[in-house]
């Protein structure tokens, strides 16, 4: 038989309280459910060799990121702690006129950002003198607050951002093997929000009836030649039905087990099967095509700008592309079909060396 005749079924666990059990071994799996302890350093023997929990801290990746705003403005916030330096960055792309505004700050390790353990009453943050930046996670009330205050920087305006998302959909939580004990944890969840957004002289805002964000609370040992690709995004169907979905190819072992590819909808959380990215380029214009092997995922993504960080020095290279666009497409499942009328959304090709 075809494996698209074949129908994709991936088990969701029930919810853990621990990332790493009391053996030192992950708890490897899809869960509905935020995981209150994220003890990924009580990890025993991830690495071929023994491994300190300094070390184990210093090879950890964190970092905590989202997407967010409504049909004019798309906003991609992260902080990152990758150790030997960090990256705190705010990427506002206006719709209406096609214009970015890219704010960045790159640390030593001397000034590293703070990234929360977990999202029950923590905070992940940075802060320098014209810069400040914090995404305060409390599950409890089921909220996630995202604050930004940034001076002028050469010829971007300032920005003040205060938004507040709420965490009541099912969100995809995975705990997921690059080796033996070896793992990822990433906390994913697509929610309405609600806002407002001070850029130069103009106030926008966001209104809970038509604004969304995506969360995206993660850290992973990952190999020390770190890729994946992945895309994100939401918009309406063709009946109007507001969706999102979360759609990877990273180096995770058996992928047909272990993989965060997801659509969201009516509040609910459908996993996907693996997935692969393809890129063409048509004269100027570049397009990438995403799909699997079971015909659930057929989408097409149009960048319309990209931000790229290029820097190689030696041990330490970074390779990263992120553009926004817009994506057409579909999903299918047994009982659904979600053909895309209107989608936006924003991808990342990622190769670190780090």
């Amino acid at each position: 038989m075809d494996v698209r005749e074949k129908t994709y079924y991936r088990k969701i666990h029930e919810p853990i309280d621990s990332v790493v059990d009391d053996d030192g071994m992950f708890t490897f799996g899809t869960y509905r459910k935020a995981i209150p302890n994220i003890n990924m350093l009580e990890a025993k023997g991830p690495f071929n060799f023994p491994a300190t929990r300094s070390f184990k801290k210093f090879r950890l990746k964190e970092w905590e990121a989202f997407q967010a705003g409504n049909e004019r403005i798309f906003i991609f916030g992260a902080i990152y702690n990758a150790k030997v330096a960090g990256i705190a960055l705010l990427h506002i792309y206006d719709r209406q006129i096609k214009k970015l505004y890219r704010y960045e700050k790159i640390t030593s390790s001397f000034n590293l950002p703070t990234i929360a353990s977990g999202l029950v009453d923590t905070c992940t943050e940075y802060e320098a003198k014209k810069f400040k930046m914090s995404i305060h996670n409390n599950l409890e009330r089921n909220e996630i607050k995202v604050a930004a205050d940034i001076d002028p920087m050469e010829d971007l305006p300032n920005v003040k951002l205060v938004i507040k998302c709420h965490h009541t959909p099912e969100p995809i939580v995975i705990c997921q093997p690059f080796g033996e004990n070896r793992g990822l944890y990433s906390h994913k969840n697509f929610m309405p929000m609600e806002g407002y957004m001070v850029l130069g002289k103009e106030t926008l805002l966001f209104d809970i009836d038509n604004s969304y964000m995506i969360i995206d609370d993660h850290k992973g040992y990952y190999p020390y030649n770190m890729k994946y690709d992945w895309t994100t995004g939401w918009g309406k169907d063709t009946n109007g039905h507001i969706f999102g979905f979360n759609l990877t190819d990273n180096q995770i072992i058996n992928k047909e087990v272990y993989n965060e590819n997801c659509l969201w909808m009516d509040s609910s959380m459908y996993p996907l099967p693996p997935i692969k990215f393809y890129t063409y380029k048509q004269g100027e214009e570049e397009k990438w095509h995403i799909k699997d092997d079971y015909g659930m995922v057929d989408l097409y993504f149009y960048p319309e700008i990209k931000t790229e960080i290029k820097v190689n020095l030696l041990i330490l290279s970074i390779d990263y592309e992120a553009p926004m666009g817009r994506i057409e497409g579909q999903f299918k499942s047994i009982d659904t079909k979600v053909d895309i009328s209107n989608c936006f959304g924003m991808g990342e090709k990622k190769r670190f060396r780090i």
